[in-house]
C-alpha cells in the first residue's frame, strides 16, 4: 500500500513528492523526489531492526550512489558508503563517531 504526500523536504522553496510504501514485512520505505522528474532522489527505510538507512542519488542519474546508516540508533547517520563515479566500486567508506 502506498501513500503520497507533498512537502519541501530539502528546504529549497519547491514542493517535493513523497511516496510512503507500507511493505508486507512491516517495514516502511519513504521515496522522496526532490527534482520533480518522477524518480526518487532519496530512499529512507525504517524497519524492525531500529536502524535507519538512507540511500541517495546525488548526481541525478537514477541510481543511488551514497548509502548512509544510523548504526547505533541515536538519530545520527554515522556510517557512509559511496560510489561517486558510478563504476560499481566503493570510492569512500567511513564511520563517524563523536569525540
Amino acid at each position: 500500500m502506498s501513500e503520497f504526500y507533498e512537502a519541501d523536504v530539502d528546504h529549497d522553496g519547491h514542493v517535493d513528492q513523497i511516496e510512503v510504501d507500507h511493505n508486507a514485512d512491516g517495514t516502511d520505505t519513504y521515496l522522496v523526489d526532490t527534482d520533480g522528474d518522477g524518480i526518487a532522489n532519496y530512499e529512507v527505510t525504517a524497519d524492525g531492526d531500529n536502524v535507519v538507512e538512507v540511500d541517495a542519488d546525488t548526481d541525478g542519474d537514477g541510481y543511488y550512489d551514497v548509502a548512509a546508516t544510523d548504526t547505533n540508533n541515536d538519530g545520527v547517520l554515522d556510517h557512509v558508503v559511496a560510489d561517486t563515479d558510478g563504476d560499481g566500486s566503493i570510492d569512500y567508506q567511513g564511520s563517524y563517531t563523536e569525540a
